[in-house]
Order: structure tokens, then sequence, then C-alpha cells
């Protein structure tokens, strides 16, 4: 995580995600939503971000057909579940679509993590494309060539990204941030960690996480 930050309405704010998860997807906007409130509300506000991996299955295998997975975990309730992902992916102005292949998300956290090394900017970018990526274009974010797409939406260099993701490089880093997450006691994702003191579960509403920064600043002053 970066340093917490210190000035009267700044904060630091860990999205701990699967890249698979679709109301990691929705909680991101809830967040940046947040993020615009607090601007209005406190005009010196300032927020970083980083982002935490999460496995939701750290076993499952590569080019998996995402509806059949879907249906024979959620069963008779996946038209439902998908019905209600996609009402509340609407309101943020995320399309999503159901189709397409589902993969290990262990290259796709190695990317963010690789995106990082070139600064909150960069990483921003690589998360953002790999949920539009997977979600709204129904992309395999296992397959390299996906990968590397998403590398170059966020400025990276595409050989020197493949080359990256073709080594061990960075995997066990990944995996220890998991651990770590496990060991702060995050069980399910999206969960938000915010000046490495205050938790928050769920892709909560933009008035939720604004109630939550304004609860953070009153502590501060005590």
């Amino acid at each position: 995580m970066s340093d917490t930050a210190t000035s009267a309405h700044s904060l630091h704010i860990s999205i701990v995600l699967d890249t698979i998860c679709p109301w990691c997807y929705v909680g991101k906007r809830r967040v940046e939503k947040a993020i615009a409130l607090a601007k209005q509300k406190w005009p010196e506000f300032e927020a970083s971000v980083d982002y935490m991996p999460y496995q939701l299955d750290s076993s499952m295998e590569n080019g998996l057909d995402k509806r059949e997975v879907h249906q024979k975990k959620f069963g008779d309730r996946a038209a439902a579940i998908h019905e209600r992902v996609a009402t509340a992916g609407k309101d943020e102005g995320i399309l999503f679509s159901f189709g397409g292949k589902m993969s290990n998300t262990l290259g796709s956290h190695r990317l963010i993590d690789y995106a990082r090394l070139e600064g909150s900017e960069c990483e921003e970018k690589a998360v953002e494309s790999l949920l539009h990526r997977y979600f709204e274009l129904e992309q395999d974010i296992g397959d390299t060539d996906v990968l590397l797409d998403a590398a170059q939406d966020a400025g990276l260099d595409r050989e020197k990204t493949k080359t990256y993701l073709d080594s061990d490089d960075g995997i066990d880093a990944v995996k220890q941030k998991i651990k770590h997450g496990q060991r702060l006691g995050i069980t399910g994702v999206p969960f938000y960690i915010i000046n490495d003191r205050y938790g928050i579960s769920g892709a909560e509403t933009p008035e939720v996480f604004l109630e939550a920064f304004e609860k953070v600043f009153k502590c501060a002053k005590e």
C-alpha cells in the first residue's frame, strides 16, 4: 500500500478486488462517484487509490465457458443474478455481458502490479481496461494477447510487458499480497481499506463511502 495521506481532507484507498468479480467493477464506479462528491464537499479533498489482488478461485483453469461456470455455481439463480448485476451496472454506466471465456486471474493481477511500477495512473488504466474487456467486451483476460492489449491501453510497452508475463516475475509478489489480505481478515471482494485502518465490505453506494470518508476525517481530529 501507499503511504497514508496526512492532510486534513486527504486519504488513501486500497481497493481489494478480483478482475472477474462484477461487483468489483460496480464498486469501482461508486468509489469514483464518492470521490467526486467529496471534492464538492471539501474543495481541498485529495484521494490516492491503489489496488490489492484477491482471487475468488485460485485453482481456476483457463478458457472456461463463463455461462457454464455460472450455471454450475448458481444453478437456477444464475439468470436472476445476471439481471441484478446488469441493473446495477447500467446505473453506473457499465454494460455487462455474460458470454465469453473466464480464466485464472493471476496473470491479470500480475499486469496490474507491473503497471503500478509506472505510477498510479498507469495502474488505474490497466484495471479499467481489464474490467471493461472482461465484463463488456467478453474477452478472456487469461489470454496473453488480451493482457497485452490492456497493457497498451495503460501506456505500457507491449514487448516489455510480454517478456514480463512470459517470465515468473511478480508471481510470488502477487501471492504474498493475497495472503496479506487474508491475514487482514478479507474473505470476499470488493473490499476497501481507507488510510490503512478502516474497512468497507461490498459495493456500497457513493453516499456510504462519503460518510465513511467523513468519519475518517473526524477520527483523525480526535
